[in-house]
């Protein structure tokens, strides 16, 4: 359906389009970052550091299968999340992290707000 100035643009539609938009912009950064900075020494981690590297490279797959299944997507992002905080917080007793890692589990979120409303039509 083509969108002009004067359609009404649904939640349903509304919703769909910011997670998108939130987990290409998380994607787009974590390229940058990898290619800025250059992958790590995975040789030189310890175990706690291995399972938050796994836990993020699971949130990171969510941001992508969420483009296709969003309850999928959401359930990796919003597990790999959950289990990450909890990793960190085993390894250095710490949560501290920046707000814009916040976009994980608000994209997550949004994936299955979205799978949601799509069971209902």
């Amino acid at each position: 359906m083509p969108l002009s100035p004067f359609t009404k643009i649904s939640l349903f539609y509304l919703v769909r389009s910011i997670a998108r938009m939130v987990s290409f912009g998380l994607l787009i950064l974590v390229i940058m970052v990898i290619v800025g900075e250059g992958l790590p020494d995975v040789r030189t981690f310890s175990r706690g550091e291995i399972v938050s590297a796994i836990m993020f490279v699971i949130m990171s797959a969510g941001l992508v299968v969420g483009w296709w299944r969003e309850l999928a997507g959401a359930i990796l992002i919003l597990g790999g999340f959950l289990a990450f905080i909890a990793s960190e917080y085993a390894v250095s007793g710490d949560m501290g992290m920046s707000p814009l890692f916040m976009l994980y589990p608000f994209s997550g979120a949004l994936f299955f707000l979205y799978w949601l409303l799509a069971r209902r039509r």
